[in-house]
Order: structure tokens, then sequence, then C-alpha cells
């Protein structure tokens, strides 16, 4: 019983000294804007938006995706985003694009059709037009 005693007081102690411990939170950068249309219509209801950051460096292969997120847009055009994104994961000497796109209920309804460049740690802002799909 009396081992009990002293171990507990010790097993709390190395738990707490070990929390101390943690790594500290990964640093990310972020970058806001806006998603745009220019097609007079309203989204329906159930609609989300999803926003990526990708590395587009290799012409012969798919982008990369580096962050996305997803909103549901509480109004309608222009809808805000923030992206946030881990800055370790650039490269240096690779291009990166910002690419976003509106659907419905798996219903793809808008999406870029233009490169939106995007150079990381240098823009903190940038808008992205979409177009309606056909």
């Amino acid at each position: 019983m009396f081992q009990r005693v002293i171990s507990a007081p010790l097993v709390a102690a190395a738990v707490l000294s070990l929390a101390a411990c943690e790594a500290p939170a990964a640093k990310t950068e972020t970058v806001s804007g806006s998603v745009i249309y220019r097609e007079r219509m309203a989204l329906p209801p159930g609609a989300e938006v999803s926003v990526q950051l990708v590395d587009v460096s290799r012409a012969d292969a798919p982008s990369i995706t580096l962050a996305e997120t997803t909103i549901q847009p509480k109004s309608q055009v222009p809808i805000p985003y923030v992206l946030s994104y881990d800055p370790a994961r650039i490269e240096s000497g690779h291009s990166y694009a910002l690419q976003a796109r509106i659907s419905d209920q798996g219903k793809l309804l808008f999406i870029n059709t233009t490169h939106h460049p995007y150079v990381p740690g240098e823009a903190k802002q940038a808008d992205i037009l979409v177009e309606r799909t056909r």
C-alpha cells in the first residue's frame, strides 16, 4: 500500500512533465479572398464552395492538393474564404495555384476555368473567379 501512495504522485509528475514536452503547434500561413461569379443567379441552399491550394509544377501529372477548405455559404456572391496551409509543404522552385468550385449535392455548378497563380508567403489575399458549368 505504501508503494501505491508513493508511485501515484510520481506517475502524475511524469505525465505532466511529458505533456509539457509536447511539440509546438505547426506554423500555418493563410490566404483569404472571395469566390465570385458573374452570372445573375442565386445559389441553392445546400451549395458548397471548395477552395484548394495546389502544386501545379508538373505538367505531365495531376496537381497535388496541399490544402483545402469547404464552405457552406451563408449569403450569395462574393463568398469569402480563408485557407490555411502548412508552409513546410511549400517547395522552392515549384508553382502553385488556387482552385475553386461550387457544387450542390455532388453536382458541379461552377469551377474556375482560368489559372489563378499563387505565390506562397507573398500574396495574402486572392479572389477566384468561377464560371458556370454547362
